[in-house]
């Protein structure tokens, strides 16, 4: 017996026989032979990281090199993390094989033993050549093992490993390769990091490069600039050189004669971690394993104290530099991959601004006290500039240069540093070029993220919002881990006035698989050329189902992109619900099954115009300046400054809730902790409501309390004002 699922469901998917070659394309990966590599991989990693945990306590050394290289506290996910570089570096190696003068393993252990020094030396031969990003992290790491006997048996561990996986065909099929590797860097256990999902990726891929004819021009190929300036596993930009290869191979094209030009002049990936670009470099390769190229534009940039005594924000730097002909990052700041070695002195990295025609990214999203929750920690750092054993004074100078860098920026400090990075990928991108990227639901509707949202609306058109309506944040996630509602938003560049219209796709779910992804993508762009979808302004019909086969997988909608206040068409499984919503807002009810010469007339207005909204709850506790208190949990007996901060949903199923903390006022901050108290209430309007655990729309408290997180003031002149708005 088989284990299969069926997609779609129902009905069976039409296209052409260049829609069905693509469809293979994603569908034919052997399943199981991807499982057993996955396992493989996993087993001989967590051997050989036992082996380099003996090292490490033996020799004090080999622990601060390995820490060294991969700028990552010790512990056993760094020493899984180079396990796997190595084991990924022998894999290649047994490929690269029988090339200018490389021995493999087997030759290697037959000739005086599989021994640190004779691997090392092999790969020098291939450093020699090509490949740096993924051999020179590993033979660092190789190097450090200390004592050499201690090497010997973990490269007896690693070579078994690499061989097994080069017997299932790992290195001679790109998309086995590919698929392996993303699979196994992709592992939280291995990288303890979010990614991107495949799926996720090859759905945000095949929708920023359409398959709009040309694609058998090699030199419109060759000319197609990626970029990812936070490529992590890179899974996000191996997507899109992965779509790019596929349409060019449609039209006729052999991608892979065009692998080399495309790694030394066309894919910039940047990270500031050696092991991401190592990763990322990996999986770019996979793509066409068995063809050379002389260097790449897989960059570690600089992060922190620079040897000349300044400081970088990694990608970031390139925000800051005005010079357009000359490289936009000097040598120092960071290190390119070459053919021949690490050519600071000789080798430009040039990224100039306006040069991509796709910037794909799933950006970090941290922000300074993105983690507290509500509490007074003086932090004695600044999150988003802490990683990498950054000290205080060098994350002060950092976020110094980061706000001169982002001065008339879309960048926002309580957005984070994901909307930063939404700056310089607008900075980057090609006249008539695209961004693709993953960032928090907050993005379209959070107060922060208004400049980004202005900076679409105001200069972008053809755009594309994707969101998933399920009732768990983890399932509106299109990374993995990460806990959060997504988005993923694809736009491009305009020239012209921008319609300031975007098109709206609310999936049911997640796509399980590539294959299901990429099915998707093609739905939604055939229901976009349809010119039939649906409007916000149509009344309540709801949006044009997205259909594959006779599977219903969500809705899309047309809806005008406003540049000064929320997205609010996301999300949502039915968009009668907005429909109904905006006629609301016109002052008309007009609801599902109703006649448009029935609906009722009904003024509407905004909160604020008749009461006083609270203060957001950042600037009520935290660390920050404008706050004035310490917000203790659970609350006294008889507190004198009452909250209502968090949700317990087991306490708030009916509209009179009691407090939850307490206010102590911060010393020194009487003046401002006195301001707060002023915008007490007694109504309080519920910031995360959910239909499921958190279904009560306002609360109301019995005394005037403080409201905080999830449950922000309402503040009317008059108590049964507020009772009645309860």
């Amino acid at each position: 017996d088989v284990d299969s699922t069926r997609f779609p469901k129902s009905g069976f998917i039409k296209g052409n026989m260049r829609d069905l070659a693509a469809f293979v394309d994603y569908a034919a990966t052997p399943e199981d032979a991807v499982q057993r590599a996955v396992m493989i991989l996993e087993e001989g990693v967590q051997d050989a990281a036992a082996y380099l945990r003996q090292a490490a306590e033996i020799s004090e050394d080999t622990q601060a090199a390995i820490v060294e290289h991969l700028k990552q506290s010790y512990d056993d996910q760094t020493l899984r993390m180079a396990a796997t570089i190595m084991i990924n570096a022998l894999v290649f190696h047994q490929n690269l094989a029988g090339q200018h003068g490389v021995k493999n393993l087997s030759q290697i252990a037959a000739n005086g033993g599989l021994t640190q020094a004779s691997v090392l030396n092999e790969w020098q031969k291939i450093l020699g050549v090509n490949y740096w990003s993924i051999f020179s992290i590993a033979s660092d790491l190789l190097r450090s093992i200390n004592p050499p006997e201690m090497a010997v048996t973990a490269l007896r561990v690693m070579s078994r490993t690499a061989d097994r996986l080069v017997a299932l065909g790992v290195s001679q099929s790109h998309d086995l390769a590919g698929t392996v590797f993303q699979r196994l860097i992709a592992d939280r256990k291995f990288l303890a990091t979010f990614y991107t999902r495949p799926e996720s990726a090859a759905l945000l891929a095949h929708l920023a490069i359409p398959d709009d004819g040309g694609w058998d021009d090699a030199e419109r190929v060759k000319g197609f600039r990626i970029a990812d300036y936070a490529c992590g596993t890179g899974t996000l930009i191996h997507a899109a050189y992965r779509r790019l290869n596929q349409l060019h191979w449609l039209s006729g094209g052999e991608p892979e004669k065009l692998h080399a030009h495309m790694m030394e002049n066309a894919l910039t990936a940047c990270d500031v971690l050696p092991s991401s670009v190592h990763l990322t470099a990996s999986m770019l390769s996979s793509s066409h394993p068995r063809q050379r190229y002389d260097g790449s534009r897989t960059i570690v940039m600089q992060y922190g104290k620079t040897e000349q005594g300044g400081v970088s924000i990694g990608s970031l730097d390139l925000l800051g530099d005005t010079g357009v002909a000359r490289p936009l990052i000097p040598l120092h700041t960071a290190t390119a991959v070459t053919g021949t070695g690490e050519a600071q002195s000789q080798l430009d990295v040039d990224m100039p601004p306006i040069s991509q025609n796709l910037v794909i990214m799933n950006p970090p999203f941290t922000r300074p006290g993105s983690d507290w929750e509500g509490e007074d920690r003086e932090s004695d750092s600044i999150k988003q500039f802490q990683g990498l054993s950054t000290d205080l004074e060098t994350q002060t100078r950092m976020s110094a240069i980061e706000k001169e860098y982002t001065e008339g920026t879309c960048y926002h400090g309580y957005a984070g540093i994901g909307s930063a990075f939404v700056a310089l990928a607008n900075r980057m991108v090609k006249k008539e070029g695209t961004l693709a990227l993953v960032l928090p639901m907050t993005a379209l509707q959070g107060m922060s993220w208004q400049k980004v949202r202005e900076l679409v609306a105001r200069s972008y058109r053809d755009v594309t919002v994707l969101t998933i309506a399920a009732a768990r944040q983890d399932d509106q996630s299109f990374s993995a881990d990460t806990g959060m509602a997504e988005t993923m938003i694809v736009f491009r560049e305009s020239s012209k006035s921008p319609d300031r219209r975007g098109l709206f796709v609310s999936l049911r779910r997640r796509p399980d698989s590539e294959m299901e992804a990429t099915e998707i993508a093609r739905a939604i762009r055939a229901t976009v050329n349809s010119a039939s979808v649906r409007t916000l302004e149509d009344g309540p019909f709801g949006g044009t189902p997205l259909l594959v086969g006779d599977e219903h997988l969500g809705e899309v909608i047309d809806a005008s992109l406003s540049a000064d206040a929320p997205w609010s068409t996301v999300g949502i499984s039915d968009f009668a619900v907005v429909q109904t919503t905006y006629q609301l807002t016109k002052g008309t009810v007009w609801l599902p099954q109703m006649r448009e010469q029935d609906a009722q007339v009904l003024p509407m207005t905004t909160v604020q115009h008749v009461c006083q909204v609270g203060i957001y709850d950042m600037n009520i506790v935290g660390s920050g300046k404008q706050t004035g208190f310490v917000r203790i949990k659970p609350p006294s007996a008889a507190p004198t400054y009452p909250m209502l901060w968090g949700h317990d949903a087991q306490l708030e199923k009916r509209m009179v809730v009691a407090p939850d903390s307490e206010g102590r006022v911060k010393q020194g901050r009487e003046t401002r902790a006195a301001e707060i108290w002023d915008t007490r209430s007694h109504a309080h309007h519920n910031r995360d409501f959910r239909f499921n655990s958190q279904p009560l729309a306002v609360a109301f408290t019995e005394n005037q309390t403080v409201g905080g997180t999830s449950w922000p003031n309402v503040k009317f002149d008059e108590r049964s004002h507020e009772i009645a708005y309860t």
